[in-house]
């Protein structure tokens, strides 16, 4: 996938410049592009050269959820259940 792209200069302290600082920057602004959903985990593991399984590691180590499931989920999920518990106990 062809994307286009641009170059960031930004300032850090000495002491966190080091030969792979860039990279990490890279990784953490794409990371961060999917966690606010502005990027598709697809889209970012083409970007990042990573195999899928490689990008949700990434992830997990950075703490960025490869899950949504939110209090809505778990109301529809507990009126589900609900509705099976009740047609088991009709024998259903």
């Amino acid at each position: 996938m062809q994307t286009d792209s641009v170059q960031l200069t930004v300032t850090i302290p000495a002491s966190l410049a080091d030969a792979g600082a860039a990279e990490r920057a890279r990784r953490l602004l794409v990371l961060d592009a999917v966690r606010s959903q502005r990027m598709s985990w697809r889209a970012a593991a083409d970007v990042l050269g990573l195999a899928p399984d490689g990008l949700l590691d990434l992830a997990r180590d950075h703490g960025v959820p490869v899950v949504r499931y939110e209090s809505a989920d778990l109301a529809d999920d507990l009126v589900t259940l609900a509705r099976i518990d009740r047609l088991r106990e009709r024998g259903a």
